[in-house]
């Protein structure tokens, strides 16, 4: 059985109809980055880093979600975290590899 395929004609939308999501704020962004900062010094190893990388994303992107998703989350949890001792600091756990 072949399938026909059609070419649907596409049309540009306006600049100001870019959808429901509201930009963020530039003091939202900057806790956006705050937070991303915070999730390497506060979590360690590869899953700070992951949290970091992502926070660091969702602040480029610029548009905030529902208020009860993931993202707007792991920024108000990340920020309540603790920062870990300096690593020189004999009271930080020791890391271990893979």
């Amino acid at each position: 059985m072949c399938m026909a395929w059609s070419v649907l004609p596409y049309t540009a939308r306006p600049a100001d109809e870019r959808g429901a999501a509201e930009p963020l704020a530039a003091h939202e962004r900057s806790g956006v980055r705050a937070a991303a900062h915070h999730a390497r010094r506060a979590v360690p190893g590869r899953l700070g880093e992951l949290a970091a990388r992502e926070l660091s994303a969702y602040a480029d992107l610029g548009y905030w979600g529902a208020p009860d998703a993931l993202v707007p989350q792991l920024v108000r949890q990340v920020l309540a975290l603790p920062a870990l001792p300096a690593p020189s600091d004999p009271r930080r756990p020791a890391l271990s590899s893979p």
